[in-house]
């Protein structure tokens, strides 16, 4: 197929191209970023039983500790994400990580209920827009039908954060305490600050000469092309709604993973702090996996000329489904080799459906408006932070015993993922959404 009638090149200037080496390099720091992100989300599970002892918590008053890390999440995921229409995103994202490395410096310091509170959610100030301005500064630099392979990039860093944070951590924690992995993870994003400040820039899609957002990018996908940019476009959209509620339930699972699953190992199956980090590490791999295999292979079906719904919207769905489903029945398996492989799903499954709602997110958003559809979008997903950790220690606490709580909270939690599921795979349709403007790649033979 052609492009759109009035379509613009693909940059404004095509000599600005940078070679792909450069383009890679900025996905390889945001691949990083991801790493550290993930890490500062799951040391508070690892150390929990360390910190619930030492500053005398419940788990209600635990379930609130962690859910203070998203008191300011979603809100500062869609300020900034604003923000990101108009500022450079290479500034954006060396702001957020400086942030990040001194909102753990008071814990550190001075170690209370008081401190843990307010680092927790200083920090989450920080890391909210993190996800929404990273894939938009990915965007940048890459056109739309290459945006598979660096979407799956961000979610996999997720995923090896915390593939590799849960055992070193873990053994910081065991051999120095608990305040060991926080240092660990300030000073790492500070090295990171330091090396982005040196070597981050600006890609050429669809921004200024100053960095800023413009209104065209290249005609490959669905993009509006003869109305004015306006919110209502994708605020008004299935496809919008559809990823931000399926990604809900993605990241239920994620909030209720990095919380509490390292503690309902050791408490209910004996596990010890190492089996713990590694049936966590176990299911960061397959963050890592399902996003490096599913994101190319939608990819591939697209290029092939099937649905955008077909090939993103019912996969991204189906995900979600599976994760909510393997959630619900962990609580009823005894065997060991059963609890990992539902330990693999329930919390490594959903995660791959991100990258894929910020693809299809992208097809019915114009450029411009780009960084706050995508924070709005974190910030609704991302709203099971908040909610999660929080009722899940006033279910464990109000329940008969410990094992009564975790098995309504985890039943809760895998129902409440089904539906959301279920809402992706019946309501995320880009063609449909913006009706004449989906402009497919020619249809190309699957490899074998």
């Amino acid at each position: 197929m052609t492009r759109q009638q009035g379509a613009l090149p693909d940059v404004a200037d095509p000599a600005a191209v940078p070679p792909p080496r450069r383009a890679w390099l900025m996905a390889f720091m945001i691949f990083a970023l991801a790493m550290i992100n993930f890490g500062d989300k799951t040391v508070l599970g690892l150390a929990a039983d360390p910190i619930r002892d030492e500053l005398g918590l419940s788990q209600s008053m635990y379930g609130l500790v962690a859910s203070s890390f998203f008191v300011l999440f979603s809100i500062s995921a869609v300020v900034v994400g604003f923000i990101a229409n108009r500022v450079a995103t290479r500034w954006v994202l060396l702001a957020l990580a400086i942030v990040w490395s001194l909102a753990q410096l008071p814990l550190l310091l001075a170690a209370s209920v008081g401190t843990l509170f307010a680092s927790r959610v200083v920090l989450g100030a920080g890391e909210g827009p993190t996800a929404g301005v990273a894939v938009h500064a990915l965007y940048k630099w890459f056109p739309p039908k290459r945006r598979a392979l660096p979407s799956a990039l961000y979610i996999i860093g997720s995923g090896m954060g915390v593939f590799i944070a849960a055992p070193v951590l873990t053994h910081l924690i065991d051999d120095n305490g608990w305040r060991a992995a926080f240092w660990a993870l300030a000073a790492t994003g500070a090295v990171w600050a330091v090396l982005w400040f040196l070597i981050g820039r600006e890609g050429p899609f669809g921004v200024t000469s100053d960095g800023k957002t413009q209104a065209p990018e290249p005609a490959e996908a669905v993009e509006p092309s003869s109305e004015p940019s306006s919110y209502r476009r994708f605020l008004g959209s299935r496809t919008w709604w559809g990823g931000a509620i399926g990604g809900f339930g993605a990241y239920w699972t994620v909030a209720l993973g990095s919380a509490f699953l390292p503690s309902y190992l050791k408490d209910q199956y004996d596990y010890t702090s190492a089996q713990a980090a590694q049936a966590v590490a176990l299911y960061a791999a397959f963050t890592v996996i399902v996003p490096l295999t599913v994101s190319p292979w939608t990819a591939r079906l697209f290029r092939a000329g099937v649905s955008s719904r077909r090939s993103r919207g019912i996969t991204q769905g189906a995900l979600v489904l599976a994760a909510g489903t393997a959630l619900a029945f962990l609580p009823f398996v005894d065997a060991k080799a059963g609890q990992l492989a539902l330990v693999a799903v329930a919390f490594g499954f959903g995660v791959g459906a991100f990258g894929l709602s910020y693809e299809t997110t992208s097809e019915v958003t114009p450029v411009d408006r780009r960084g706050a559809s995508l924070g709005l979008l974190v910030a609704i997903q991302t709203l099971p932070g908040l909610i999660a950790p929080a009722v899940t220690g006033v279910l464990i606490d109000a329940a008969s015993d410990d094992t009564a709580g975790y098995t309504i909270a985890f039943v809760f939690g895998g129902i409440l993922t089904v539906v959301c599921g279920l809402v992706a795979v019946l309501t995320v349709n880009p063609e449909g959404d913006a009706p004449g403007t989906v402009v497919l790649p020619d249809a190309q033979p699957l490899p074998a």
